[in-house]
């Protein structure tokens, strides 16, 4: 009786083992999973900006989410026109698509020449005026390749 008491309580440390790994396991790739997941919804799409500076034609591709242009030289953008302010508006990377919004600047942000008074969907190929800079935007789809 004892062997089998003993057999039995082997097979089920057996049992509880293989159930302890497959846990294990499970948690692990479900980690993995949300984490894939997780980075793929923080992806941006790069956007392009080209600027026209007189003369002078100031281009600069981003990655990051937050983009911030104005005057001042900590800016991502930082372009030399006395008619934009030190942070005039931002471009912000949200929801799977770029949008644009105002920071109060003095003079206003202009959209395909339409004041922007409110954050605002980006398309490729939009015009944005910040003083007497106009940008031209050009985003990227996952390859590089601007959408059209």
């Amino acid at each position: 009786m004892t062997a089998i008491i003993a057999f039995i309580l082997r097979l089920l440390l057996i049992l509880f083992a293989y159930v302890f790994v497959g846990w294990i396991a499970y948690w692990i790739f479900s980690d993995f999973r949300n984490t894939v997941r997780h980075k793929k919804s923080q992806m941006t799409h790069p956007v392009t900006l080209l600027a026209q500076i007189g003369p002078e034609q100031l281009v600069k591709q981003f990655l990051s989410k937050d983009i911030v242009i104005g005057r001042d030289p900590n800016c991502d953008f930082p372009l030399p026109d006395d008619a934009i302010s030190l942070r005039h508006c931002k471009l912000v990377y949200k929801e799977k698509q770029w949008w644009a919004e105002d920071l109060s600047s003095t003079n206003g942000t202009y959209l395909n020449d339409a004041l922007i008074e409110a954050p605002i969907i980006l398309m490729d190929g939009d015009r944005l005026q910040v003083g007497h800079v106009k940008i031209s935007l050009q985003i990227h789809n996952q390859t590089g390749v601007t959408n059209e």
